[in-house]
């Protein structure tokens, strides 16, 4: 399992300082291109050895996290035919604030579904899918 770690910053919380649900994403986001990075790959540049499409995302809230909270987001994946499938748990102090979920897949240039690179399927048979969290 891969930890990602960052503080809640001020400009993502309300006037109550608490986060505003938007942001859980985007914290998902940061942890899963920080695995890539852990990975040595790079995804979404010029450079990039292969590029990921968003196909679904879910996130379940179930505590609020506010200004200056750390949030540990791990994230655990596995590959479903064609699809890249990426959980992740959101905790502070250890107790659990979300849970959720992304769905991604290869697209060619006339958006077409392509298998996904042997390169991500090579490491994902390293990586322990431990329990469905969402």
């Amino acid at each position: 399992m891969f930890r990602y770690s960052r503080g809640v910053h001020v400009y993502e919380t309300d006037m109550m300082g608490i986060t505003h649900h938007s942001n859980y994403l985007r914290f998902c986001e940061e942890a899963r291109i920080a695995w890539f990075f852990a990975k040595g790959l790079r995804v979404a540049s010029k450079e990039a050895v292969f590029s990921l499409t968003v196909y679904e995302t879910r996130v379940q809230h179930v505590k609020p996290t506010r200004y200056a909270d750390m949030v540990d987001v791990d994230l655990q994946l596995r590959a479903r035919g064609a699809r890249l499938i990426i959980q992740y748990k959101l905790s502070v102090q250890g107790e659990v604030v979300a849970r959720a979920e992304t769905v991604h897949c290869n697209l060619d240039q006339n958006f077409k579904v392509q298998r996904l690179e042997p390169q991500l399927i090579k490491l994902l048979e390293n990586e322990k899918w431990t329990e469905t969290w969402l």
